[in-house]
């Protein structure tokens, strides 16, 4: 008989959900108050916890909203590696950028929109997250490299990987600013800069 064997997973399962309600907290409180106007005692106070167990969740009030950013970059990630071969590589990234969303729970998708509303109305955060994107964007590069088999030395990958996010970002930024805040209108956004990226490339603009 262990009988201390459930512990460990009680613990966890409590410290999981102090860090989603630290997170929920936070991206609520950045809403209605602003960014700069909110502080790690306003969020540690909002959910009954010490500054210090804030801290132990995230470094910053910066990481918390880039949190939910960076799980759907895994998810992203994840998806361009597991995707069958044989696509070319847009569509490979277009299919694995459709997946992040039906990926993630409710809760998660909740998070990830605030997150990224929050992205489009404070510059500080916004340029955070094109931090996030160019880390991102370089491990694109090194997947697609491996998935088509490239030279080191071949550009394509990096391209490739630039101009997809150069997309996911404005579509974004787009969507942000709209009265339509749902799931499906920010993946209609991506879609859409996505689909008019050969025509920006090649095309004619009349």
């Amino acid at each position: 008989m262990r009988p201390h064997s459930t512990s460990p997973g009680l613990r966890e399962r409590r410290k999981l959900r102090t860090q989603h309600d630290l997170l929920r907290s936070g991206l609520e409180l950045f809403m209605a108050r602003g960014y700069a106007n909110t502080t790690v005692g306003d969020i540690a106070h909002a959910v009954e916890v010490s500054e210090r167990t804030f801290f132990r969740y995230f470094a910053s009030k910066e990481e918390l909203v880039l949190q939910p950013m960076r799980e759907a970059s895994a998810v992203f990630l994840a998806q361009v590696e597991r995707h069958p071969e044989g696509d070319e590589p847009l569509r490979t990234l277009c299919e694995a950028g459709r997946a992040v969303l039906g990926a993630m729970t409710g809760e998660a998708v909740e998070s990830y929109l605030l997150s990224l509303r929050l992205m489009c109305t404070e510059p500080d955060l916004l340029a955070a997250a094109l931090r996030l994107s160019a880390e991102e964007q370089r491990r694109l590069a090194e997947i697609l490299r491996a998935r088509e088999g490239t030279a080191p030395d071949d550009p394509r990958p990096a391209l490739l990987a630039g101009v997809f996010h150069s997309a996911a970002m404005l579509a974004t930024v787009s969507w942000g600013q709209r009265c339509d805040r749902s799931p499906q209108a920010l993946q209609a956004s991506t879609d859409t800069h996505v689909r008019l990226l050969h025509s920006a490339v090649q095309g004619h603009w009349s």
